[in-house]
C-alpha cells in the first residue's frame, strides 16, 4: 500500500513537472495572455480530475494508513508512562547510594586522621628517642648517622607544629649545624697542615651525614673563589704575596674576607708607575700560580688520597680522579681563561707582552707538580698573536731602515733575538712562534742583501785588483758570514735551553741559515769559476812549452807554465779570496778548484806528445811542484784524497815506458784511470800513431773539454778504442809489415781495461 501511494506522489510531481515544462513551452509559442490563461485553466482541470480519479482509486489504502497512526499514538502514550516509572525508581537508589557514601566518606576521614596522628606519635617517639641517643653520644661519626636519620625529621612540616617536641628538634637542628662547621673547619685545617688522618675523619662524617658531594663542590667552591680574588688582587696591582703572608695562619674562607675587605669603596688607590706595576704584577701573578696554585693542587691531591680511602669504605663518592681532574683542575684552567679574556686592556697588553713570564711560572708548576696538573695548550692562545707580534716589532726595529747593516746593527738584532729566545724557550709552542718570527726577520735580511750582489763581467775579474763591484761583494759576504756566525754562537749559548726544551727552535733556525752559505756560495762560485777559466788557459801551455821535446832540456826547476800558474794562483788567492772570512766555503771552493786543477794539468800532461826523456823528468818535477803551487787553495794536499793521490802517481807514471805502463792495474784495483795509460802509451808512440782527438780533428781544448764533461769511462775508452782501430787499418792500407812497438802493448791493455770495465 505504501508503495501505491509512493507512485501517487511521483506522478503528481510528474504532473507538476509536466505543467511547467508546459508553462515554458506557452511562453515560448509567443502566445498572447488570454491565450495563456485558457491553456492553463484546461491543464488545470485536467490536473484536477486525475487527482479525483487517484483519491478514489486508493482510497482504501488512505483508510488503512490513518488507522495505524492512531494505534502508533496509544503505544507513545504507553511508553511515556513507563519511563516515569523508572525514572521515580532511580531517584529512589540515588538516595540510598548517597547515604552509604556520605557515611563512608565521614569514616575515611576519621581514620585518615587518626593515621595522621599515629604517624606523628611515631615520628614524635622516633625524634625524641633519636634526640636522647644524641645527647648521650659523644663520637661525631655516631652522631653524624644519627642526624643523618633525624634529617627527614626535623624536616616533616607536621611536627613543626607540635608543642612537646621542639625542645628535642631545636637541639637536634643546633647540634647538626654544630657538628658541620666544626668539620668543615676540621678538613680545612686538615687540608693546610696536611694532616691526612684529619682530612679523612672529616670525609667520613660527612658521608655519614650523607652530604660528602655537596661538601666536596662547597670545598671546590672555596678554592675556585679564592684564586678568583687573588687574580683580582693581582690585576689591581696589589702585593698578594705580602698579604697572604700575612694571613697565612688563618682559614681559607678567613682569608678569603679579609682580602676582600682590603680594597673597599672610597679607599684611594696607591700611585705608582707603569714600571713598577709591570713588576709588582708579574710578582704577584708568580706567586699566584708557582705557590698559591701550588698549595691548592698539593691539598687537592691530599684529599684525592683521602678520598680513596673513604672510597674503600663504601661511599657512593664520584670517583676521586674525575673530580680532582674534571671538577677542580678544569675549573681552575676556566677560571684563569674567564679572567685572561675579560680583564682590562692593559692587563692584557701586560699578559701578551710578558706571556714568556708567565709561561715560565705555569711550567714551573707543571715541573714543581711532577707532570700531575698539565695545563692546556689552548689557554694562552689568545696570548700568543700580541707576544709574537712584540718579538716581531723588536727584531725588525734593530734592522729598520738600514740598507748595509754594520757589525754594531748585526750585535744589537742578536742581542734581541737571543733574548725574545732565551724568554720563549720555556714552551715549545712559544718558542717555535718566536724562532718563526727570527727565520722571517732573517729572510727579509738575505733579500735585502741578495738585491745588492753584483753580478756581470766586472765582478768575475780576477788578473786585476778587485773592482768596486767586487769589494762590494767582498763585504756583503762578510756581512752574511758574521750575521751566520753570530747566530750560531747565539744558539750555543741557548743550548742548555733549547736542550731541555722540546722546541725545534734550533734547528729550525740551523737549517734557515744554509740560505746564507747559498748567497756567500754565490759570489763566490763566480770568481771560482773565473780562476778555473784562467787555471786551464795557463795549463794549457804546457803544449807550447819549449824545449820539452828535447834530451838538452834541464830537468831541475819547474817549467814557465808552472810558474805562471803559482803567481797566478797566489796573486788571485790574495787579492780575491782572502778577504772572504767564512774560511769553511773559502776551504771548500779551494779544494774543489785544486781538484778541478789537477784534474786538468793530468789531462794535459797525458796528451801531451811529442815528450823527450828529460822532458819527462821536468813534468815530474813539474807535478811535484803543483803540490805547492796549490798550496794558497788547499795548505795541506792530502785532504784532497784521490785527487791528491793522482797527481803524485802522475808523477811517477809519466817517466815509465811502455813496456811498465803495460803493467799497471786496472778496474778498481787501480788509482789511475785506464784511459791515462792509455793516452800516455800513445806520447810513446811515433807520430803516424796519433791520438785520439787528431784523428777526429780535435783540438786539445776540445779534448779536454770532452774528457771533462763525459764522466763514464766505457766512453773514453771508445774514443781510444777508436783511434786504434784508424791506426790500424791505416796500416794494412799501406801494406806495412809491422805496427809501431807500442801499438800491441796499447792493445793488450785495452783489452785488460775492456775487461775489467764490463
Amino acid at each position: 500500500m505504501d508503495s501505491q501511494i509512493d507512485d501517487s506522489n511521483n506522478k503528481m510531481e510528474n504532473a507538476i513537472v509536466e505543467d511547467e515544462d508546459i508553462t515554458a513551452a506557452l511562453g515560448a509559442m509567443n502566445l498572447t495572455i488570454g491565450d495563456q490563461i485558457q491553456e492553463l485553466s484546461k491543464r488545470l482541470n485536467s490536473i484536477n480530475e486525475e487527482l479525483h480519479q487517484q483519491v478514489r482509486e486508493k482510497h482504501g489504502a488512505l483508510l488503512q494508513q490513518a488507522s495505524h497512526a492512531g494505534r502508533f499514538d496509544a503505544d507513545l502514550n504507553n511508553l511515556a508512562e513507563d519511563v516515569q516509572q523508572i525514572k521515580s525508581s532511580g531517584y529512589k537508589l540515588k538516595s540510598q547510594v548517597d547515604q552509604q557514601y556520605q557515611l563512608i566518606e565521614n569514616q575515611s576521614k576519621v581514620l585518615s586522621r587518626l593515621h595522621e596522628l599515629s604517624h606523628l606519635l611515631r615520628s614524635s617517639k622516633t625524634l625524641l628517642i633519636l634526640t636522647m641517643k644524641l645527647r648521650n653520644t659523644k663520637d661525631v661519626l655516631k652522631q653524624a648517622e644519627l642526624h643523618f636519620e633525624l634529617n627527614e625529621l626535623i624536616e616533616d612540616p607536621g611536627l613543626k607544629n607540635i608543642e612537646f617536641v621542639q625542645d628535642a628538634r631545636a637541639y637536634a637542628i643546633n647540634s647538626r649545624q654544630k657538628i658541620r662547621n666544626l668539620t668543615q673547619m676540621q678538613l680545612i685545617t686538615g687540608l693546610q697542615e696536611k694532616n691526612e688522618p684529619q682530612i679523612v675523619y672529616a670525609l667520613k662524617v660527612f658521608m655519614n651525614f650523607n652530604t660528602l658531594e655537596t661538601s666536596l663542590d662547597n670545598l671546590l667552591t672555596t678554592f675556585i673563589a679564592n684564586l678568583e680574588q687573588s687574580l683580582k688582587e693581582c690585576f689591581a696591582g696589589n702585593d698578594i704575596s705580602v698579604l697572604c703572608k700575612a694571613e697565612a695562619t688563618k682559614s681559607l674562607s678567613v682569608s678569603k674576607n679579609v682580602t676582600s675587605s682590603l680594597r673597599g669603596p672610597g679607599k684611594a688607590p696607591q700611585l705608582t708607575t707603569t714600571q713598577n706595576f709591570r713588576a709588582k704584577f708579574w710578582k704577584s701573578m708568580h706567586w699566584l700560580i708557582y705557590d698559591e696554585l701550588y698549595e691548592c693542587c698539593v691539598q687537592m691531591q691530599l684529599l684525592r688520597k683521602a678520598l680513596e680511602q673513604v672510597q674503600h669504605l663504601g661511599s657512593g663518592a664520584s670517583n676521586p680522579e674525575q673530580f680532582i681532574q674534571s671538577g677542580f683542575w678544569q675549573a681552575v684552567q676556566k677560571l684563569l681563561k674567564k679572567s685572561f679574556s675579560e680583564c682590562p686592556a692593559h692587563i692584557t697588553q701586560i699578559l701578551q707582552e710578558g706571556l714568556s713570564k708567565l709561561l715560565s711560572s705555569v711550567r714551573g708548576l707543571e715541573l714543581r707538580l711532577n707532570g700531575k696538573f698539565l695545563f692546556d695548550e689552548e689557554l694562552f692562545t689568545p696570548l700568543e698573536v700580541g707576544y709574537v707580534n712584540k718579538c716581531a716589532n723588536n727584531m725588525k726595529a734593530c734592522l729598520a731602515g738600514i740598507d748595509l747593516p754594520s757589525n754594531d746593527n748585526i750585535d744589537s738584532f742578536i742581542r734581541v733575538a737571543s733574548a725574545e729566545l732565551s724568554s720563549s724557550l720555556v714552551d715549545s709552542r712559544l718558542g717555535n712562534a718566536v724562532a718563526g718570527v727570527f727565520i722571517s726577520c732573517t729572510k727579509d735580511f738575505y733579500t735585502k742583501l741578495e738585491t745588492q750582489i753584483k753580478l756581470g763581467p766586472d765582478s768575475v775579474q780576477v788578473v786585476d785588483i778587485p773592482n768596486v763591484h767586487q769589494i762590494q761583494n767582498t763585504l756583503l759576504a762578510n756581512i752574511l758570514y758574521y750575521f751566520k756566525d753570530s747566530t750560531k754562537r747565539m744558539l750555543r749559548d741557548l743550548g742548555e735551553q733549547c736542550g731541555k726544551s722540546k722546541s725545534s727552535a734550533r734547528d729550525d733556525i740551523t737549517k734557515a741559515l744554509n740560505q746564507i752559505d747559498l748567497l756567500i756560495y754565490t759570489i763566490l762560485q763566480q770568481i771560482m769559476d773565473s780562476i778555473v777559466s784562467t787555471l786551464n788557459i795557463i795549463i794549457l801551455s804546457i803544449h807550447r812549452e819549449p824545449g820539452l821535446n828535447s834530451e838538452k832540456i834541464s830537468a831541475s826547476g819547474p817549467s814557465m807554465y808552472m810558474k805562471e800558474l803559482q803567481e797566478f794562483i797566489n796573486r788571485a788567492w790574495s787579492n780575491h779570496i782572502a778577504p772572504f772570512e767564512d774560511k769553511d766555503i773559502v776551504t771548500k771552493c779551494g779544494h774543489e778548484v785544486a781538484k778541478r786543477c789537477i784534474e786538468f794539468f793530468i789531462h794535459n800532461l797525458s796528451i801531451l806528445r811529442p815528450v823527450s826523456q828529460m822532458g819527462r823528468q821536468r813534468l815530474k818535477n813539474d807535478c811535484l811542484y803543483m803540490e805547492s803551487a796549490l798550496k794558497p787553495l788547499c795548505p795541506n794536499i792530502s785532504t784532497l784524497g784521490n785527487s791528491a793521490r793522482l797527481l803524485r802517481a802522475m808523477s811517477f807514471l809519466i817517466v815509465l815506458t811502455p813496456d811498465e805502463l803495460v803493467k799497471q792495474n786496472v778496474g778498481e784495483d787501480s788509482l789511475v784511470p785506464s784511459y791515462i795509460i792509455l793516452l800516455l802509451m800513445f806520447g810513446h808512440a811515433d807520430a803516424v800513431m796519433q791520438s785520439p782527438h787528431t784523428t777526429v780533428n780535435w783540438s786539445n781544448e776540445r779534448l779536454i773539454e770532452w774528457l771533462e764533461g763525459h764522466t763514464n769511462e766505457r766512453e773514453k775508452l771508445e774514443l781510444i778504442a777508436g783511434a786504434l782501430q784508424r791506426y790500424r787499418d791505416s796500416v794494412r792500407r799501406k801494406k806495412s809489415e809491422q805496427y809501431d812497438p807500442v801499438y800491441p802493448l796499447m792493445v793488450e791493455f785495452f783489452e785488460k781495461a775492456s775487461k775489467s770495465d764490463i
